[in-house]
């Protein structure tokens, strides 16, 4: 039994920003690590080998401590969302251009008339591209994400 579009529109666009927050929370990690290593640059300090071994009030060993726990934070996040984030990539892989305009559009957040200028169609037609991927994301996606963003609907 098939649902019907809304539906699948529904639950692919749920899966699309799931994927979507994956990639912001891997990206504001890497923003804290950046800060971070600037403001101990500018201390002269080289905190690839210095380690946290015990408390002490002064601000050099505390940002060393901090980023060594960005690190550690950002490698859970990674190992937690990498498996999650490349099967979404292989499924809109470029290859496919239905399901790429439908990752183009709510991953990347890009513009109906940009996704037309970067694939070499008009708006309409990516839009109609759109629509068919979303029908095939729905029957690749990870069968959660048919079924929690809408308990009561049926598989």
């Amino acid at each position: 039994m098939a649902h019907d579009y809304e539906v699948m529109r529904y639950c692919v666009t749920d899966y699309m920003r799931y994927v979507r927050s994956l990639g912001e929370t891997m990206r504001a990690i890497e923003s804290d690590i950046a800060y971070q290593q600037a403001r101990l640059n500018l201390m002269g300090v080289s905190y690839e080998s210095v380690g946290c071994s015990e408390p002490n009030r002064d601000a050099l060993p505390d940002g060393i401590c901090k980023l060594l726990e960005l690190r550690d934070r950002w490698s859970d996040e990674y190992a937690h969302c990498a498996d999650d984030l490349e099967y979404a990539r292989v499924l809109c892989d470029p290859c496919n251009v239905n399901r790429r305009a439908v990752w183009m559009h709510e991953v990347e957040r890009m513009t109906w008339a940009r996704i037309g200028f970067a694939l070499g169609y008009s708006v309409a037609q990516v839009k109609r591209m759109a629509d068919r991927g979303i029908m095939e994301l729905y029957y690749m996606m990870p069968e959660e994400w048919r079924r929690d963003p809408i308990p009561n609907a049926e598989t």
